[in-house]
């Protein structure tokens, strides 16, 4: 449609005395782009321009019908803060078709957004604009299965009493996002655990991780020189993975990933009432599905489709990890009084101090990992190709002379009693060489059977009794007391009976009188 405004143009120039060939010849010379000859002959032979020349163009509003129009004024109206249309579409997407409720939605998001201005035009729903406009850049192209992009975001949840934490990560060459999230910030930890997440999700590792400079990931940056944290470093040499870190306004290299937390936070968290992390975790996985088979607006290609076809056969084959957490990736190993895991006919040792106690150990593609029972990492180890090799780190050889003082202070705060000094002195003298090992496997004994302070005492009462001073005869000891206490506390007094106070009581000769009296009864 003509604007109003060339309307009233054309009308002027008639009343100058323009003719309508001398109109459209006016209109070029001035740089405007003249309507058809058919148009300029309709609006110059009106009198005026009329008051709504659009009326009868209009088209039906489909998003007016029910359900939808309440669910839109209701949506917009309760947002707390700005939002965009493509988040709004995305929740009645998921209200209305993921729900089965319709088959689809009756217009596009650009539908959606013309009915929600007209709505704002008819006061029907407030008319604030979101300040921020989501945008893309254009960023160079890398090779398929080159680079993934990684960022975090933050985002409020909707009563302001917490954040959601989300780790977005990107592969370049398709466009196909995915987002973690949690509630709390990421350590280094919890950032690695992530993205061996994502390679498993993906099915393979890409050659390069692009970071920002996040203290997560780096520990130091010293005129391009980058020091990455311990956690982070070790997860790059496990899982072969090369390092690009952005410098400071590098559009060209974090464009791509910072548009993504931006879109994050405006086409799912916008238009969505978010209470706490299960809302995040049950609505996430359908958006990405859903986004990742859109139209992305920088390549003009659906980021699944190029991922499935392409990038997805670029990735590398998937490595284990230690960062992988699934229970069935540790392997359960009952240590004895020699704190080691025998694989493969080597023995890998730890600290002594975990000596009869149950560990769990997972393999990757060259180390063993060692966790104790909360599953926390002890020690890791290379494998060796040798055979009958003792595996063992300095630190696990030192000198712990002085450490079984620390194990008996402890044990003293527990369970002190009469015999217990006589006791400790007693594992001195009989185990002079390996005190502290003696004392730990009784310590870690007593966590495991949590005993009472009076079955203590008996305990050491009996083992200094019988010199009874290694862990397996206080094992042993330990073990027959438990026992009896138990069958002692289920022994009970018949409620019908009742104690004798007085028994009678005779001298012998009432037995000897009677005696005789027996014999002549028998003899008669």
């Amino acid at each position: 449609m003509v604007p109003v405004k060339m309307m009233q143009e054309i009308l002027d120039l008639k009343d100058k005395g323009f003719s309508k060939n001398e109109i459209v010849e006016y209109l070029k010379i001035h740089n405007q782009n003249p309507p058809s000859e058919r148009t300029i002959r309709k609006y110059y032979n009106m009198e005026s321009v009329p008051d709504n020349p659009g009326a009868n163009l209009e088209k039906d509003k489909v998003f007016a019908a029910e359900p939808f129009h309440s669910a839109i004024v209701e949506i917009v109206d309760n947002l707390p803060k700005g939002y965009y249309i493509s988040s709004v579409y995305d929740v009645l997407e998921e209200r209305f078709v993921e729900s089965g409720e319709y088959p689809q939605l009756p217009g596009n998001e650009q539908t959606l957004r013309n009915y929600v201005h007209h709505l704002k035009e008819k006061g029907l729903v407030k008319a604030e604009e979101p300040g921020n406009k989501r945008t893309y850049e254009f960023v160079f192209d890398t090779p398929p299965g080159e680079q993934m992009l990684l960022d975090f975001g933050q985002e409020k949840i909707s009563d302001n009493s917490g954040e959601i934490f989300f780790l977005c990560l990107l592969l370049r060459y398709s466009r196909y996002l995915c987002v973690i999230a949690q509630d709390h910030k990421f350590n280094s930890e919890e950032a690695c655990r992530a993205i061996y997440r994502c390679f498993f999700k993906l099915g393979g590792r890409p050659k390069t991780l692009v970071i920002d400079q996040d203290a997560v990931f780096v520990n130091s940056e010293t005129y391009g020189e980058v020091v990455a944290t311990q956690t982070f470093e070790r997860f790059l040499q496990e899982q072969d993975l090369s390092l690009w870190v952005c410098n400071k306004a590098d559009p060209e290299s974090k464009g791509p990933i910072e548009n993504s937390v931006k879109f994050v936070k405006s086409s799912f968290f916008s238009a969505r009432t978010i209470n706490s992390l299960a809302d995040v975790q049950k609505s996430l996985p359908g958006w990405l599905e859903r986004k990742n088979m859109r139209i992305h607006q920088s390549t003009f290609r659906v980021p699944k489709e190029i991922f499935d076809n392409i990038e997805s056969k670029a990735l590398r084959e998937l490595l284990p990890s230690v960062f992988e957490n699934s229970p069935l990736s540790f392997v359960e190993y009952k240590l004895g009084n020699q704190a080691f895991i025998q694989y493969k006919s080597n023995k890998y040792w730890i600290s002594s101090a975990y000596c009869f106690q149950t560990v769990f150990y997972k393999i990757t593609e060259s180390q063993i990992h060692i966790y104790d029972k909360d599953k926390n990492l002890i020690r890791s180890h290379y494998l060796t190709s040798e055979r009958g090799a003792n595996i063992q780190n300095p630190e696990d050889r030192k000198d712990n002379s002085d450490q079984w003082l620390e194990v008996v202070e402890r044990l003293r705060s527990k369970w002190n009693c009469k015999d217990f000094q006589h006791f400790i002195n007693g594992v001195k003298k009989e185990n002079p060489r390996h005190i502290y090992k003696q004392l730990r496997a009784v310590e870690n004994y007593l966590e495991e059977e949590k005993p009472s302070r009076a079955l203590m005492a008996k305990v050491l009462e009996a083992c200094c009794k019988n010199f009874d001073y290694q862990f397996s005869q206080f094992k042993v000891t330990f073990l027959r007391l438990k026992q009896e206490d138990s069958v002692q506390q289920n022994l009970f007094v018949a409620p019908d009976l009742k104690p004798v106070n007085k028994v009678a009581s005779h001298d012998f000769s009432f037995y000897g009188n009677a005696f005789k009296s027996r014999v002549s009864q028998e003899a008669n």
